[in-house]
């Protein structure tokens, strides 16, 4: 419903706003093409966004709001999933429009989009260097929570916290003080979270098949491979009790890929509990630090 009703909204603009030349010739302006391009964008057409935005800047190269239309080019980038697209087009127009008062927010753009290329280190440098070069700007706040979770997915926990603290302490005023503070206190007990051995549940295993899917969690798993390899080394034992040496050799030859499976799985599913400790461990800090994201 939300996409019809803007879709029409663009094919009423243009059947208000179209100018007719002379010679017959059909001429766009400026506002009908800019509004085709927001509308493509609004509704998620980013594909399309970033054809139409691109279109005006042929149309129209000496236009006054060739700077905002940029912008609104890389924001259809990185809402698209070009990142690293997004994060060169707006690395370009930082540069292009150096004394923008939109240079601020386009120094942000190509952190976050930096930041979901998966650059982390490059990110957290950018966002560390938007909040030292314009401190009033609102995106110094921004670019210090940001920094903070970057921290955070690089495993320094320790590190996001002080950016934190380095928020609160430039920024006392700021309307994101409750949830910085929030995210503050939440990384408190974040390093004494408890974690599981991958090497200590692989050893159990190697002792005692599923003992180490126990040790990690998944009873159901280890009793499963308890069964298996139990079932294949008491083939193994018997068969060569019986004096059936060739059989004992095939159970035993066919049972060791399980049990080592059951060891190098064991150190899966501590690995697998880890994360998912810090993930239910992060996800209340992303959620108060959502404006980074905004």
């Amino acid at each position: 419903m939300r996409r019809s009703f803007g879709l029409t909204l663009v094919f009423l603009l243009l059947g208000t706003s179209l100018l007719w030349g002379g010679d017959g010739v059909l001429v766009v302006t400026e506002a009908v093409q800019l509004r085709v391009a927001e509308v493509f964008l609004e509704e998620r057409e980013f594909y399309r966004a970033v054809t139409e935005f691109k279109r005006f800047l042929i149309l129209f190269p000496e236009s006054e709001k060739e700077e905002y239309v940029r912008l609104q080019l890389g924001l259809a980038y990185l809402r698209g999933g070009d990142y690293d697209g997004a994060a060169q087009h707006f690395h370009r127009l930082a540069e292009r429009f150096p004394s923008s008062t939109l240079v601020s927010q386009t120094r942000y753009l190509e952190g976050l989009a930096v930041w979901k290329g998966n650059h982390r280190e490059q990110a957290q440098d950018l966002f560390e260097s938007l909040a030292a070069a314009d401190p009033p700007s609102p995106y110094g706040p921004r670019a210090l929570a940001a920094a903070a979770l970057v921290l955070l997915e690089r495993d320094d926990p320790q590190g996001a916290r002080k950016t934190l603290q380095r928020s609160l302490t430039a920024y006392p005023d700021q309307v994101w003080v409750p949830q910085v503070q929030g995210a503050f206190d939440l990384l408190a007990g974040y390093e004494e979270l408890p974690q599981k051995s991958e090497v200590l549940a692989g050893v159990l295993s190697g002792i005692l098949p599923g003992a180490g899917y126990a040790y990690a969690g998944d009873y159901a798993t280890g009793f499963m491979s308890l069964l298996v390899n139990g079932a294949f080394i008491a083939g193994t034992w018997t068969a060569f009790a019986q004096g059936l040496d060739a059989l004992g050799v095939l159970a035993g030859g066919i049972g060791v890929p399980f049990y080592i499976g059951n060891i190098y799985g064991s150190a899966l599913a501590a690995r697998k509990w880890n994360q998912q400790t810090l993930r239910q461990a992060r996800d209340p800090i992303y959620s108060a630090l959502s404006f980074v994201f905004e």
